[in-house]
């Protein structure tokens, strides 16, 4: 976890916040999350958290959705615990809520397609500045902590919880709240909306480890992360 948000930063860096933020949205959180869970309880477990992970999934659209309206009206600190709490709100309303996998599929396409076309567009040019020395650091402690905690609650919380908090949006929240601080609202709506973009590829890694884990074990996910990578190659051209 620790090199993935340094090279998500790094990307950013370089390539803008676009492009860093598309990166940012592949499964590199969910997916060793899930790993670990399979690896600690079975596939088969792993599978049955993935109907709840779906739902989870919008809450995380949500979550990129309110964190970028409310960032042009306020400081990242109450930005993003209203994002949280719209956040838990969806997974609350999960609680208790049977769909099946086709129907999760679908629910997350309609709602990713429909918040990308509402998604606020940023209003000015984003200024590059030189960060402190402890940014990345800080970053990697942030995002690891979350890792850690929500693979540890899977003994305790049982396959719905694990799966609605599977998407808990780390690696977005980490990449939102640090953009926001230091680079205005503006910055943290672009690399929100290249989140999203990667939305397609991070439903169809759910699938896979719904349909395909229990069947060929856990050297699936490596070939659910190089397949992710491949249908996000369609979305990256539509990078603002």
């Amino acid at each position: 976890m620790p090199p993935l948000i340094a090279g998500v930063t790094l990307a950013v860096r370089k390539w803008g916040e676009g492009f860093g933020g598309w990166i940012g949205g592949f499964p590199w959180v969910a997916g060793p999350i899930s790993f670990f869970i399979a690896l600690e309880h079975g596939p088969d477990f792993a599978a049955a958290t993935i109907p709840s992970a779906m739902l989870g999934s919008v809450g995380t659209m949500f979550f990129a959705l309110v964190y970028a309206v409310a960032a042009s009206r306020m400081r990242w600190f109450p930005a993003v615990l209203l994002s949280y709490a719209a956040f838990f709100v969806v997974a609350t309303a999960s609680l208790g809520k049977t769909v099946s996998i086709l129907t999760g599929l679908l629910l997350n396409l309609v709602i990713l397609t429909g918040t990308l076309y509402i998604f606020p567009k940023p209003k000015g040019k984003v200024e590059a500045k030189k960060q402190p020395s402890y940014d990345i650091p800080l970053r990697m402690l942030v995002a690891t902590f979350f890792v850690v905690m929500l693979t540890q609650l899977a003994d305790y919380l049982g396959p719905t919880w694990s799966g609605i908090l599977t998407p808990f949006p780390i690696m977005t929240s980490t990449l939102a709240v640090f953009t926001h601080s230091q680079q205005g609202s503006d910055a943290a709506a672009r690399i929100l909306y290249g989140l999203l973009l990667a939305g397609y590829g991070f439903v169809t890694f759910l699938l896979g480890v719904y349909w395909l884990v229990p069947m060929f074990g856990l050297w699936t996910y490596a070939v659910l992360m190089v397949l992710t990578m491949l249908i996000n190659g369609v979305t990256i051209k539509l990078i603002r």
